[in-house]
């Protein structure tokens, strides 16, 4: 049951306007022929109508293009600015969240092992089902409101939980860094951690219904020359997450200083946090105001459609299902629906890009928290580290400059070579966003696998040193620029690589289906996070690091290898 309500919609009302003005022309003409009573004045008719459409074209395009140009524009600001919001709270929750932890908890690290490994589980589980239910939800507008609202309510409720912990460091739990000690700390503390998780679910939504529901509807069609493309606007809120994961922690301990006692800083943090979240819901209905599309109820998939071969563009029915009993409803949530969603996520082609991408999640070799606890054990500086994670940084916000530069290069290029054959149509833009997004996303990959290779050199031969009894000393400062140098370049790649495989997601999986494809793919993310813990733990000696570094060399060419044969 296919059917294309949105396209139908956009189209009859741009149809509609279209009969109107060449109604009025057709009874101008007819009116004129007759007063004249002249064979040839269709004729003269149309060249006076052509005339005056010229003129008028000449005196009213450039103030009508500037004026959409401007709309445009300030459609976009707001985008970014509610994007902005939202991501500046939660990163600001997340660090505010470490140092709450580790503040209640100096001792030990097992209630941080907790929250993180509850909530790796939580998003390996649970991801692909928040997909489907915003692929399953009629409104755009309402499902994006919805993930907002309880992501902020639940950061607002861990600072209230916080704010009621006990702050006498001679309390037993913190002592001991059991935090289930005591029953009242072991309440507040599993509140805190279920807060976490909701957080953490709603911020996975967000993520997917605005990147897979929100922004291909606001980009439109594809064409070979847009000012705002997908690779443009991804780019653009890629480099907003950056600059927040920067800042955000930067100015926080600002805040903390500011204040004599805990209670002051997070009430400051709990009021903006409300305040950026109101503001965040009002950009939202102001977006959706703007476009139909936002504010119109969408078709949904259904597997009574799941025979049939659909299109990108094909949107489909959901009838109302009969109620089911709570074992069917248990079992279908844990077993049924899940195997359902994966032997879904593995039908669309695209698959191998999607898990090349989720494999480079297995890897050592970032500016995680493991590479850095190890540098440091080897005797690399933490002033060092420090300088090298900004360049990082830096060259992550680099690589979400370069990808859309060099993907509209590349398209004029395609597009140029295959004008003077064919011509150019609406299918040949598609072809050409498709060529083009997978050459920049597998040289993006092999360029990543490329600068490893001297980090990896680098780090075996440190862990030589380390197995052969030596001090850790400071390594030569060649040693630390190279090492640093290729390991912030590996980052371009990396972002390049990332951008294209969330264009592909937004192009080449059905309207329908999309959050649910990438519910499962940030699944596979979770796994493959949660086995680079596991294998930490394993191998979790110095000298054992030379073989996380191996085995994360060779995941990244496999994973270039995925996606190249892809």
């Amino acid at each position: 049951m296919v059917s294309g309500s949105g396209r139908s919609s956009s189209m009859s009302s741009s149809g509609s306007a279209d009969d109107f003005i060449n109604a009025g022309k057709m009874h101008r003409r007819d009116t004129f022929a007759r007063e004249n009573g002249m064979d040839d004045e269709g004729k003269n008719s149309d060249e006076a109508m052509r005339d005056s459409e010229v003129l008028s074209e000449s005196s009213d395009d450039l103030p009508v293009s500037k004026a959409t140009q401007q709309t445009e524009r300030a459609k976009w600001w707001k985008v970014y600015l509610m994007h902005f919001l939202f991501m500046w709270n939660s990163r600001t929750y997340e660090y505010a969240s470490i140092f709450l932890v580790a503040s209640a908890f100096p001792n030990s690290l097992t209630a941080t092992s907790i929250r993180g490994l509850a909530s790796t589980t939580s998003a390996l589980l649970c991801s692909s089902a928040v997909g489907s239910w915003i692929d399953k939800s009629s409104s755009r507008c309402r499902t994006l409101i919805i993930t907002i609202c309880v992501n902020h309510a639940a950061m607002v409720a861990a600072y209230l939980c916080w704010l009621s912990w006990p702050t006498d460091h001679n309390d037993g739990s913190q002592a001991e860094g059991n935090p289930f000690s005591e029953l009242t700390n072991g309440i507040i503390f599993g509140g805190i951690v279920f807060l976490d998780i909701v957080h953490d679910l709603s911020a996975i939504g967000y993520r997917l219904c605005l990147e897979r529901e929100w922004v291909p509807v606001l980009v439109g069609p594809i064409a070979a020359e847009m000012d705002y493309s997908l690779t443009q606007v991804n780019s653009v809120m890629m480099r907003i997450e950056l600059i927040c994961k920067l800042l955000a922690p930067s100015l926080l301990p600002l805040i903390v200083k500011s204040f004599k006692s805990p209670t002051g800083w997070i009430l400051v943090i709990a009021a903006c946090t409300i305040a950026f979240w109101a503001f965040g819901v009002c950009c939202v209905q102001v977006i959706s105001r703007g476009n139909v599309q936002l504010q119109l109820p969408k078709q949904i998939f259904t597997l009574l459609n799941g025979t049939r071969t659909f299109t990108t563009e094909d949107t489909f029915t959901f009838p109302q299902l009969p109620s089911r009993s709570w074992p069917r409803r248990i079992y279908g949530f844990i077993y049924r629906d899940p195997a359902t969603r994966l032997k879904l996520y593995f039908s669309f082609p695209m698959w191998p890009a999607s898990v090349s991408i989720a494999l480079l999640q297995l890897t050592v070799l970032a500016y995680s928290a493991t590479l850095i606890t190890h540098l440091l054990e080897i005797g690399f500086s933490l002033s060092a580290i420090t300088v090298a994670r900004a360049s990082g940084a830096i060259l992550g916000l680099m690589g979400t400059i370069i990808t859309p530069t060099a993907v509209t290069y590349l398209k004029k290029r395609y597009t140029q070579k295959l004008s003077p054959i064919r011509g150019r149509n609406e299918e040949h833009d598609r072809n050409a966003e498709a060529a083009v997004t997978r050459t920049v996303g597998f040289w993006g990959l092999t360029s990543q696998f490329l600068c490893l290779i001297p980090v990896v050199i680098l780090l075996w031969n440190a862990s030589d040193r380390v197995t052969g009894g030596d001090e850790a000393t400071s390594p030569h400062i060649l040693i630390t620029i190279t090492l640093f140098a290729f390991l912030s370049l590996s980052r371009v790649g990396h972002f390049a690589n990332y951008l294209m495989v969330q264009e592909l997601g937004q192009v080449e999986i059905p309207v329908s289906q999309r959050s649910t494809f990438a519910g499962v793919e940030q699944s596979f993310k979770s796994l493959g996070e949660l086995s680079h813990w596991l294998a930490t733990l394993i191998w979790s000696q110095p000298e054992d690091f030379r073989w996380l570094a191996l085995g994360s060399f060779l995941v990244t060419g496999l994973s270039a290898g995925l996606f190249g044969t892809w």
